[in-house]
C-alpha cells in the first residue's frame, strides 16, 4: 500500500494512474521501502533456539533417568 503525506492516507495501488500520482491531490507517491532486521534481533532468534535445544537435551535426559 503507498501512503500519501498530502492526503494522509493510504492509496489504493489499483487506483494509482500509470504516472504513480495520488489519484486525489496528484502528488508522486512512493512505494514504502522494507528495512532489513536489525543484527541483534538474529542474535536473539539464535540465541533463543540455543537455549530451547538446550532445555530439550536436558528434558530428554531427565526423562531417560526417570523412566
Amino acid at each position: 500500500m503507498a501512503f500519501c503525506d498530502t492526503c494522509a492516507k493510504s492509496v489504493d495501488p489499483s487506483l494509482i494512474g500509470d504516472d504513480g500520482c495520488c489519484p486525489t491531490c496528484g502528488t508522486e507517491l512512493l512505494e514504502p521501502q522494507r528495512r532489513p532486521m536489525p543484527k541483534r534481533m538474529w542474535f536473539l532468534i539464535i540465541g533463543t533456539a540455543i537455549y530451547l535445544v538446550w532445555r530439550a537435551y536436558q528434558g530428554i535426559g531427565w526423562l531417560s533417568h526417570h523412566w
